[in-house]
């Protein structure tokens, strides 16, 4: 659901030369500020370019947005509209829900803002125990406001979700709101260079603060580091 520009390599080549001194000086990389209620992590996404009047094309030259649809998978804490209570009835020692999600969303590349909308299922162990998560217990929709402004033009890979709605299927008056944060992965050379992130290589975040998180293992698709969604209700 988001796309890395990058347009300023002094800027984050200087950020890459202050990161490895804060390692030296300090050692291990700091955390992602808070505990959000629910994390996704885009695990495939398919991108296409429109112009103006909405038709598609095949290069930037003439795009003026870009509109993709992303598959994403998580978790979310208990007692969250993600993760009702009662999922312990189901469950009786969940500490959390797995949801997974179908995304899509319509940014103008000019601005980086734009709208997004999609599905999603709420899952728990069921009566296969060796596999991920799958029974569904509840789904839903959900829309927002997005914006990746900062990413499309090179000054942060972050981006932010709000005025979000969700709703429960089955129950009409049920809705929640929620904001979201984007985190997206980005890797750095010996010389403190900016780059796109590799399969198999190390990658990081951008934490509240400013500073590279290192991306965790279980924080890849198939080797490849993903786009972290955060979410708060």
């Amino acid at each position: 659901m988001t796309s890395i520009c990058w347009k300023s390599a002094v800027t984050w080549s200087l950020l890459g030369l202050m990161f490895l001194l804060f390692v030296l000086m300090v050692g291990p990389l700091p955390a992602l500020a808070g505990s959000p209620d629910a994390v996704l992590y885009e695990v495939t996404e398919d991108m296409y370019l429109k112009d103006a009047s909405g038709n598609f094309v095949s290069g930037v030259a003439t795009a003026a947005r870009r509109s993709a649809v992303a598959q994403l998978s998580g978790w979310a804490k208990i007692g969250t509209p993600l993760c009702p209570a009662y999922v312990r009835l189901i469950v009786p020692k969940a500490k959390r829900c797995t949801v997974n999600a179908t995304g899509a969303d319509d940014l103008s590349l000019a601005t980086g803002t734009g709208t997004l909308g999609g599905t999603y299922a709420v899952v728990v162990q069921g009566d296969n125990a060796v596999d991920a998560p799958e029974f569904v217990i509840m789904t839903g929709t959900f829309s927002g406001k997005a914006d990746l402004s900062l990413s499309l033009s090179g000054q942060a890979p972050l981006g932010v979700i709000t005025d979000g709605v969700g709703t429960i299927d089955g129950y009409s008056e049920a809705t929640f709101k929620f904001t979201g944060t984007f985190r997206l992965p980005f890797a750095l050379d010996e010389a403190g260079q900016r780059r796109q992130p590799r399969r198999e290589s190390t990658a990081y975040y951008l934490n509240d603060h400013g500073r590279p998180v290192e991306v965790k293992n279980e924080e890849r698709s198939l080797g490849m580091p993903t786009v972290r969604l955060e979410i708060d209700f």
